[in-house]
């Protein structure tokens, strides 16, 4: 285990630990402090478990320690040491015992270390170019004692026995990798170890793949399977949190509910209200300001480290970085001059802005980039990088860009810019880039600041709120009480309220109201005997007189008027789900909502039924349609009312005829009521009824549309000779569909013709075209009732025939 310190960079401690078989954490086995210079790899290298020993090297500038510690715990001791040769530096290190013992270096090459200490080269061969780039990595050893390594720049896993350098040999290519796992993430070789069987193990980023000793493939691994206790304590997890969720939400609502349905005092049901509302929104507002700071910091960041990249150009020596050839250039002068102007850039920086901050070097060779210098010691030089479109973008055009990335470590924000030589060619990339994980931490200090200020200032704003209603209560408690006697009968009552502001004006209504009362009670009693005689108001004026003094029994009258019948569809299921009370409550609201729009196109209300009501029109039939138009329209207002209020969504079907009746005054002497006789009534009634069938939320008859002045300024479409049940003539109907919701009038403004035409059809008798006309309209406008109808008496009308002397009326 490796600890970095607070900045992310420098390593802090390096631990040895032990686990279990349950993956539970034994002991600590060896722990060492960090020497202040390693970055992110640590001095323990090369961990290998034999005989009941841990065995590791601990290195340092020049040498190096095989070290072992028992694995039940126990003194750690030294097996062996051994000084690294001039100008090396030990990246990696393998095996156990003197002698066979063996090291790469920071410049590429393989060491043996013989039983007295000396190293001798056994890698890159002396047949080989020395200004290669094939990197060894992830040295490690097999059971016959060979060594195997990581070719990274061929992407390939090589083996060889020390004692023939000859015997150089690639066990598995790039090739093959892609070969046997086609469908990985990634191709990039991670590690390779032999197996006591003779098999290899290869570490790809999202899987192992396990090879036998030809490295053909024996099977691999992508996943990992929870035991099934860790599954039966997940799901109880989770529902043990949904009956708490459950719980506190039924015990939220029955509080609520209760409390606010019993008689308690006034202030106490604010506090209930005003405290978890006031907590709500000072929540969301401190959300909402955390969140708002938390993106300029991470834009801020970017524009630091876009800046950055950009000033790598200067930072950078481009012609000391085309002299940098192979690995064996580590640690030359144009290395450490480019690494020193680096180091340079953060020298300056105070520790806390260099958090999490890391830079990486890349050297272009042709369309291909190698990493030269990384912060992250394990990073070995001309190991290849990952083709990008950021990198092809600098390399080609110059650009200084920045993004994200991530990986298993955590998420990186980054910036890019192009590194120049003398001649102004792009030799290579300057990355320098954060660690997200630090901005979050930061941000996190920041969000409990915010939230301690957003606690003080709601408590001085709850305090301040509860402390000025008590106050204002007191008076409305004051009113409450003179209301309450006035109730009683006591209608001589008077408050005397002094403060100056709304209450104080209530109370002088309040004292007002009871003078016009007691006043009232007087003038009601003479009125009384001719108040139980009312008969709608809307009728006077149809009969020709001035008020109710004026109405005489078996008044009447005869002409032509508009009957406009308005129904809520489905109201007897949502009246069953209502109490007596709530059914009075819903239907006065609603005839409150949709009355005056009766009324404002100089409309009588005739008659309210359960469900709805019928209206009358004696003007223009401009008047009726532009009624139920402007119904519709206040129903989707209605409805969204309906919505927030947490009520269902009704509907209403409205049907329009026009034709001769009779209006008057019925009844006996003692019971008056005004009433309209007409078999257009009825026959508008039922129109309504086959309203919803026909998918029509305003649906009139011809003889009413041929009235109207200019018909096609409404929308609207024919649905034919239709013959209703009961009825024994056929009507002409028509859907006008003005007052739909937007989507609907769109969709039967896209298939009008087509189902216009496929009605024609029919009509002519061409079920089976007719039928398939129907079925294109249902393809665009799934919901139109009409032709689904239609499409099944013309399918019906197809494979049955239709009754001798047909005439092309529907019977629905």
């Amino acid at each position: 285990m490796t600890a970095l310190d607070d900045y992310g960079l420098y390593v802090a401690e390096e631990r040895i630990v032990r686990y279990d078989a349950s993956g539970r954490l034994a002991h600590a086995l060896y722990s060492k402090p960090g020497d202040g210079t390693s970055k992110r790899v640590g001095q323990l290298k090369g961990l290998q478990v034999r005989d009941g020993f841990v065995y590791f090297f601990e290195t340092g500038i020049d040498s190096a320690v095989l070290k072992r510690a028992p694995l039940d715990g126990g003194a750690v001791s030294d097996v062996f040491s051994f000084t690294l040769p001039d100008n090396r530096y030990l990246s990696e290190a393998t095996g156990t015992a003197p002698g066979q013992i063996y090291y790469t270096t920071k410049r590429g090459s393989i060491y043996r270390v013989s039983a007295e200490g000396t190293s001798e080269l056994l890698y890159p061969l002396q047949t080989m170019e020395r200004t290669r780039k094939n990197f060894p990595e992830n040295l490690s050893l097999d059971a016959s004692g060979r060594l195997l390594f990581i070719d990274r720049l061929l992407n390939a896993v090589t083996a060889m026995e020390p004692g023939n350098p000859a015997s150089l040999q690639v066990l598995l290519d790039d090739a093959a990798v892609r070969r046997l796992a086609p469908d990985s993430e990634g191709f990039e070789l991670m590690d390779v170890k032999a197996s006591p069987d003779g098999g290899y193990t290869v570490v790809l980023s999202d899987r192992l793949l396990l090879l036998d000793g030809r490295m053909n493939a024996a099977g691999d691994l992508r996943s990992t399977v929870l035991s099934g206790a860790d599954v039966r304590n997940h799901w109880l997890l989770w529902i043990a949190f949904a009956m708490g969720t459950a719980f506190l939400a039924v015990a939220a609502r029955l509080a609520y509910v209760h409390l606010f349905r019993r008689r308690f005092p006034l202030f106490l049901k604010q506090l209930l209200v005003i405290v978890p509302v006031v907590l709500v929104c000072m929540i969301l507002l401190s959300n909402f300001i955390y969140n708002s700071f938390a993106a300029r910091m991470e834009d801020q960041m970017q524009n630091e480290l876009l800046l950055l990249a950009r000033n790598g150009q200067q930072l950078i020596d481009g012609d000391r970085l085309e002299r940098l050839q192979s690995p064996e250039d580590y640690g030359n002068e144009d290395y450490n001059a480019i690494r020193d102007r680096m180091n340079f850039l953060f020298d300056g920086q105070e520790a806390e802005q260099r958090k999490g901050l890391y830079s990486t070097l890349y050297k272009f060779e042709g369309e291909k980039a190698y990493i030269i210098m990384d912060d992250d010691d394990g990073v070995n030089m001309f190991r290849p990088a990952e083709d990008s479109e950021e990198n092809e973008a600098v390399r080609t055009q110059g650009t200084v860009l920045g993004g994200r990335w991530k990986d298993a470590e955590g998420q990186w924000i980054y910036a890019q810019g192009p590194v120049y030589n003398s001649a102004g060619n792009i030799v290579g990339i300057y990355e320098t880039g954060r660690d997200l994980s630090v901005l979050y931490q930061e941000n996190q200090k920041i969000y409990q600041s915010i939230i301690e200020n957003i606690v003080i200032m709601t408590s001085v704003l709850l305090a301040v709120i509860l402390l000025l209603n008590f106050l204002l209560l007191s008076s409305i408690r004051k009113l409450r009480r003179k209301v309450l006697e006035m109730a009683n009968g006591n209608w001589d009552v008077e408050v005397n309220i002094r403060s100056r502001d709304e209450v104080g004006d209530l109370g002088e209504q309040f004292n007002r109201m009871g003078r016009y009362i007691r006043q009232y009670i007087a003038d009601i009693t003479a009125f009384s005997e001719a108040s139980y005689r009312f008969v709608p108001q809307q009728f006077f004026r149809a009969l020709g007189k001035k008020g109710i003094l004026d109405i005489r029994l078996g008044d009447q009258v005869q002409q032509n008027m508009s009957v406009l019948v308005a129904n809520i569809r489905g109201f007897r299921q949502l009246s069953s789900t209502l109490t007596p009370k709530e059914n009075f409550n819903f239907m006065n609201s609603f005839l409150r909502r949709f009355g005056p729009l009766v009324r404002k196109e100089d409309g009588l209300v005739s008659k309210y039924s359960g469900a709805g009501f019928m209206s009358l029109f004696p003007g223009h039939v401009e008047a009726a349609i532009r009624s139920a138009i402007a119904i519709r329209q206040e129903l989707s207002a209605y409805n969204e009312h309906r919505k927030s209020s947490g009520y269902a969504p009704v509907d209403i079907g409205i049907a329009i005829h026009r034709g001769p009746l009779m209006m008057g005054i019925i009844g006996e002497e003692m019971r008056w009521e005004g009433n309209v006789i007409s078999d257009d009534v009825q026959r508008t009634a039922l129109l309504e009824q086959m309203s919803d069938t026909l998918g029509a939320s305003v649906l009139v008859t011809r003889e009413f549309f041929g009235q109207l002045r200019d018909p096609e300024r409404y929308r609207h479409r024919r649905l034919g000779r239709i013959r209703p049940e009961g009825m024994e003539e056929a009507i002409e109907l028509i859907d006008v569909y003005e007052g739909d919701p937007e989507e609907m009038r769109k969709a039967k403004d896209r298939t009008k013709a087509l189902f216009e035409r496929g009605l024609a059809l029919c009509q002519e008798g061409r079920f089976y075209d007719a039928r398939e006309t129907f079925v294109e309209v249902l393809k665009q406008n799934r919901l139109d009732k009409a032709a689904k109808l239609y499409f099944y008496l013309c399918d019906e009308y197809y494979q049955k025939g239709t009754s001798a002397g047909w005439n092309g009326t529907l019977a629905v």
